[in-house]
């Protein structure tokens, strides 16, 4: 989720409304899930108010966008409260598991710094999360990471996890998780191994390994039957997406604020892993995937 240096340029050069009444520059990250987030916002602003939508979808990382936002070449576009209190200035180093808790100092912080606001969050939540096999989770009567930790300390340690080399190392990782829930004497007899990180799911399903670190959001979690261990004493941080926009646009175009809340509200974790997995691993069009989401949801 880290941004991308910003190239931002002349906003009447890349077509942005500078806040200008009825016109919004819709952009957004250029992954997957971004991208369907963009579009659902950009077809039902068409659809269910009077103003002119602009695509920026695809704009480039969590700076690119932040930076477009503030001046002007963009208008609005979905964050994760985790980034924005962690990555976009001022960042912070304390980490917030509360959902409401952060999402509250965010929107009060950017609103005082920058003029800018965060329209309603949406449930789902992109964090790390912990994988193993649905199946051996049941066998093992394993539904959270102290469940697991109790199940190492017991004395299961031939085993095999993986995670990318980054995760193992860090404190916010795999070192962070071990201590967090007491385990860390424990998880040092188990065969750790780097892989890549979009490997890690296939790894877990093939049963190569017993568990593996990943996105919550990943569709692979369903592609390969896999669940996500309950973080069930907050170690990780919160990443519920947002949209963001400045208060003159949302000032000037109240129309805007009941679709993308609507749209907020819809979006699940099972919902938001459907729709990535339709276009990230089914190859649809994320545009599309978008537009049929809406009409199920019935938003148009």
């Amino acid at each position: 989720m880290a941004g991308l240096t910003s190239t931002a340029g002349c906003s009447a050069i890349l077509g942005g409304s500078e806040g200008s009444t009825g016109s919004i520059a819709v952009s957004s990250k250029s992954f997957t899930e971004q991208k369907i987030l963009g579009y659902l916002t950009v077809e039902s602003l068409k659809a269910n108010t009077e103003v002119e939508v602009n695509d920026k979808v695809g704009l480039g990382g969590s700076v690119t966008n932040f930076e477009a936002l503030k001046n002007g070449e963009s208008d609005l576009y979905w964050e994760y409260t985790g980034t924005s209190w962690a990555t976009l200035p001022p960042k912070h180093d304390e980490v917030i598991t509360d959902s409401e808790k952060i999402y509250n100092n965010v929107k009060d912080e950017f609103e005082e710094e920058y003029g800018i606001t965060l329209l309603e969050r949406s449930p789902f939540n992109n964090t790390y999360v912990l994988l193993t096999r649905k199946k051996w989770a049941e066998e093992q009567g394993i539904s959270s990471l102290s469940d697991f930790g109790t199940w190492v300390k017991d004395g299961n340690t031939d085993e095999t996890v993986v995670m990318n080399a980054e995760f193992e190392q860090r404190e916010d990782g795999w070192p962070g998780v071990t201590e967090h829930y007491g385990f860390s004497d424990a998880a040092k007899k188990l065969n750790v191994k780097n892989v890549g990180s979009s490997l890690t799911y296939k790894v877990v399903g093939n049963e190569q390994a017993v568990l593996g670190s990943g996105f919550n959001t990943n569709p692979k979690i369903l592609k390969f039957d896999l669940t996500s261990l309950e973080d069930d004493q907050g170690f990780f941080p919160v990443y519920n997406p947002a949209p963001m926009t400045r208060q003159e646009i949302l000032d000037e175009n109240p129309e805007i604020e009941e679709p993308l809340n609507e749209i907020a509200n819809s979006l699940s974790t099972d919902n938001i892993r459907s729709l990535n997995q339709k276009v990230s691993i089914q190859g649809k069009d994320a545009r599309t995937v978008a537009k049929n989401y809406l009409k199920s949801e019935g938003i148009v």
